[in-house]
């Protein structure tokens, strides 16, 4: 909290809201929704300005009297004299009330204007505690209220208040999400009203700390809009960093997973000279699509996760846009779905089936070795064929029993040599056409012995292999989470198609493994996903039942939370947007991105302020608990302070 104190130490809180030295005038005329002050230039200067967008209280303090409620309201601009006869005369005698300040000034060299102000609500007491309506039960007395620009204590109340229904209600959810004892609020900037900071946020003024309070961002939704280094991502950090202290000091596992299309969370940058895996080296797991030092592969073992496996080939052959013979499109348009027990007639069946799977398998895992794509240490391509072919093909060699990559071939070789004996006593082939089909790819000879790329067309795209990874990285990177670590995938570098993929795949498995939780009667682990770079990933058109607007409309039941940040207000899916609860925004530069803005909340009043000022990290921020926009001058990430308070150091 601010060192300088209200004016006074009632136990009134509404008392302790009025500061007198920051008297700037007299409430003219007000009704439900706006409020006419009348102010001077002295009164302006002594409270230390009256910036656009800045809060305003207006109270009837009369000595001997007991507040009974205090207006709070929103600079909104300036306003021309008013026609009405009847409200000029009564501005008029406003202006009497005007003090003489020592005999150096007459009422008449006062220099008076009007501003023009929204009403935001009645602040009132009730049962000895704070209480806040957002609107206005009556009016018609309160012209000639004396009116105030709080700062310091007062400024911090209001901006960090807390209604006794939304206390109980965080409370509560808090004990269902594990949290024990006073609610997480965690201090994330100051207030700031204007670009220019001279007067209100200058060397003798009082500065108000605005605190977020942490349970507004688990299970919830979040969006982070602004232009390119206005401080989007310094904000996505400092949430990072608020998630992590709260997941530490209250013992709960809360993992984060961001997906980091510019590598500036995974490493360190010369702007902002730190980066969340240095702060949280021994919590943060960091993923890339390309080998390289302290990241794990992203990718998944071609020769363990098949379908996977399969399905990244499928794309980038789809995407290369390479000649396509009938084997290559019967390869695109094949699955490896195992054989399901219940769908056989009988046990015969199923394991003639079984077999003819693993057949395929050892084609498909063969075919990659021959393209070069490596085996995991001590692989065998292991397979089944009944005595009879086996004897046919070579005796010597059982494939039961593994064979090496070069066996592999040469056995499927030996067998094409062969195949007009390889048929059964019914006349049916001993394989079936998939494998057909890999068995021609793996030898480049189709079904009339004709020269085919095959196997070839699948060199280009090795680097998308990971020979030594044994578990699917989507499990991998899950059980990480659960564990409550952060997950850092570094999709600045690597093919665009396969990053667009990668992200959907991690993102629906994460959300079917929480939700088989959540409808299982379990408790999901409580998850934070930050998507970067957003209109990339979540496009305005998506389909509903595409896995953003899914995690969007259903996540918080288990426990997934959402941040997004963009540039583009426009850009993200309304549906998204309608179920967004938490709202920060900078600087935006078109008017059609605010106009979008302006439908959510009270943004429109920030209109002309968003578009114009461009200092970094100016945000104005409304979450869950806040019943209206605060503007904020958001802290800058601290690496060197962060790590201080990991390592259990004094912070500065």
């Amino acid at each position: 909290m601010s060192n300088t104190a209200p004016a006074t130490s009632s136990p009134d809180p509404l008392a302790r809201l009025i500061q007198k030295p920051q008297f700037i005038g007299w409430l003219g005329a007000v009704d439900f929704e706006r409020a006419l002050v009348l102010t001077s230039d002295v009164w302006k200067a002594q409270a230390k300005g009256v910036p656009h967008n800045c809060f305003l209280l207006a109270a009837a303090v009369e000595a001997g009297k007991g507040l009974e409620e205090v207006l709070l309201l929103r600079v909104a601009g300036s306003a021309e004299t008013p026609a009405d006869a009847e409200l000029q005369a009564r501005l008029e005698k406003l202006k009497s009330r005007a003090p003489v300040s020592g005999g150096e000034l007459t009422v008449e060299e006062f220099e008076f204007g009007l501003l023009q102000c929204r009403v935001l609500g009645t602040f009132y007491s009730q049962d000895g505690r704070l209480r806040l309506g957002s609107d206005v039960e009556n009016y018609s007395q309160a012209a000639g209220l004396a009116v105030y620009r709080p700062e310091g204590a007062a400024l911090e109340a209001i901006v960090n208040y807390l209604s006794p229904a939304r206390i109980a209600g965080a409370e509560e959810e808090a004990r269902r999400l594990g949290l024990k004892g006073e609610l997480p609020r965690f201090p994330i900037g100051t207030v700031r009203y204007a670009s220019t900071e001279r007067l209100h946020r200058g060397e003798h003024a009082a500065r108000a700390v605005f605190h977020l309070n942490a349970v507004d961002f688990l299970a919830r939704r979040t969006a982070v809009f602004g232009m390119t280094r206005t401080g989007k991502s310094n904000t996505v950090k400092k949430l990072v960093s608020v998630v992590k202290h709260t997941s530490d000091d209250f013992k709960l596992k809360i993992g984060q997973i961001i997906y980091d299309l510019n590598g500036e969370y995974a490493n360190a940058n010369q702007q902002d000279q730190g980066s969340i895996a240095e702060v949280f080296p021994g919590d943060t797991v960091r993923y890339r699509m390309m080998a390289t030092p302290g990241f794990d592969l992203i990718l998944n073992n071609f020769f363990q996760q098949i379908a996977e496996g399969h399905s990244t080939l499928r794309g980038l052959l789809e995407a290369s846009k390479v000649s396509r013979s009938a084997d290559l499109e019967a390869f695109l348009s094949m699955d490896f779905v195992p054989p399901n027990k219940e769908d056989c007639s009988s046990e015969y069946e199923f394991q003639r089936q079984t077999a003819m799977y693993q057949l395929k398998l050892g084609a498909y895992q063969a075919m990659l070795a021959r393209a070069g794509y490596e085996l995991p240490p001590g692989f065998k391509i292991t397979f089944e064929v009944n005595p009879g072919i086996r004897n046919k093909v070579n005796p010597s060699v059982d494939p039961a029993n593994g064979l090496t990559a070069t066996q592999a071939y040469e056995w499927f070789y030996l067998a094409r040599q062969i195949q007009d004996e390889l048929i059964t006593g019914t006349g049916a082939s001993w394989i079936e056409p998939d494998t057909n089909v890999l068995i021609n790819l793996l030898l480049q000879k189709n079904d009339q012995g004709g020269y085919i790329p095959g196997f070839r067309l699948l060199q280009p795209f090795k680097d998308y292999h990971a020979s030594n990874r044994r578990t699917d990285v989507c499990d991998e990177i899950y059980n990480h989470l659960a564990a409550g670590k952060i997950v850092i995938l570094d999709l600045s570098v690597g093919d665009p198609v396969q990053r667009e993929r990668l992200s959907k795949r991690i993102a629906r498995h994460i959300f079917r493994s929480s939700m088989a939780s959540f409808n299982a009667g379990q408790h999901p682990p409580h998850i934070v996903i930050y998507v970067e770079e957003a209109h990339n990933l979540i496009g305005r058109h998506e389909a509903l039942t595409e896995i953003w607007p899914t995690i969007a409309k259903e996540g918080a039941k288990a426990r997934i939370a959402i941040v997004y940040a963009t540039q583009e207000v426009s850009s993200i899916h309304p549906n998204i947007l309608a179920n967004t609860e938490n709202i920060i925004v900078s600087h935006l530069n078109n008017h059609h991105e605010i106009s979008e803005l302006a439908k959510y909340y009270d943004f429109g009043d920030f209109a002309g302020s968003i578009i114009r000022a461009q200092d970094v990290g100016f945000g104005r921020i409304k979450t869950l608990s806040n019943p209206f926009v605060i503007p904020v001058q958001i802290d800058k990430f601290d690496p060197e302070k962060e790590k201080r308070r990991v390592t259990g150091g004094k912070q500065s």
